[in-house]
């Protein structure tokens, strides 16, 4: 009796101390693991199992590569899976800052001295990236009497929300949106501030997905239901061999980003 007890009491501490040997599915803000669709259906792994992951547009893993490892240890994921938010800082109107033309990630504060009779919203003297951009537009206003501004800037492929006016009081704002497949960059809002709009975003071309070329290349489309004829900028695209072919590029290159309407096909052969 007291050599059972001994057994179960070992057994026991064994099961205890492999509880919590194991990591589940990292969920990553702005980001998505390499083959997502074909390794989520593996979660808990063991330790030791190696995964990589790469981050959406206008995000960026600390390392800075483009597809970052992370590796399953008794503490978690190491190193911690993050996509941080890439700000560009550009030249300041009515400002000076020596920060112009450089980028930064989230958490980085940027010093901003504005020109006499202007200043930063609230008097402000930085402005910080955040996860969804600066924390407010880098420019300069007038401190003096504000002026009205004329209709918004047009832009290609995308309108505002709005009924357009002819003059807007100080502060006004006025969204964007672009047509269908085209992606948005850039503040979908824009404010009137000293008669003048802030600077407007952009539409970005999608990706469209040539059957020729696919047919030339003997891939075809690894998801076909339903069938994908076009990609966002920021949308990953999986093809594979049509039947009987074999890979003559790198199996990485079977899952393309698309960006700005750009991206390379894989061949087989």
């Amino acid at each position: 009796m007291l050599l059972l007890t001994h057994v179960l009491l070992i057994l026991w501490i064994s099961t205890v101390g492999g509880q919590g040997r194991h990591c589940d599915f990292p969920k990553i803000n702005h980001g998505i693991l390499y083959n997502e669709k074909k390794y989520k259906a593996s979660f808990p792994v063991s330790l030791g199992k190696i995964f990589y992951y790469s981050c959406e547009y206008n995000y960026m893993p600390p390392s800075k590569y483009f597809w970052t490892p992370i590796t399953c240890t008794e503490g978690g994921w190491s190193p911690t899976p993050k996509c941080l938010r890439v700000c560009f800082f550009p030249f300041v109107e009515n400002g000076q800052s020596a920060s112009s033309g450089q980028i930064y990630l989230e958490g980085a504060t940027v010093q901003i001295t504005c020109n006499k009779g202007y200043s930063l919203p609230d008097n402000q003297g930085s402005i910080t990236c955040a996860e969804g951009g600066w924390s407010s537009p880098p420019e300069c206003i007038s401190t003096k009497t504000a002026q009205y501004c004329g209709p918004p800037p047009p832009i290609d492929n995308g309108d505002i929300t709005s009924f357009p006016l002819s003059a807007y009081s100080p502060g006004s704002m006025v969204q964007y949106r672009c047509q269908s497949f085209y992606e948005l960059r850039g503040n979908l809002t824009v404010t009137c501030r000293n008669g003048r709009w802030s600077e407007p975003p952009t539409c970005i071309d999608a990706c469209i997905i040539s059957e020729d070329r696919m047919n030339k290349n003997n891939i075809q489309l690894k998801w076909r239901n339903p069938p994908k004829r076009y990609a966002k900028t920021g949308d990953f695209i999986e093809f594979e061999c049509k039947h009987s072919h074999k890979e003559r590029t790198p199996i990485q290159s079977f899952r393309v980003l698309c960006q700005e309407g750009k991206f390379e096909y894989p061949t087989c052969e």
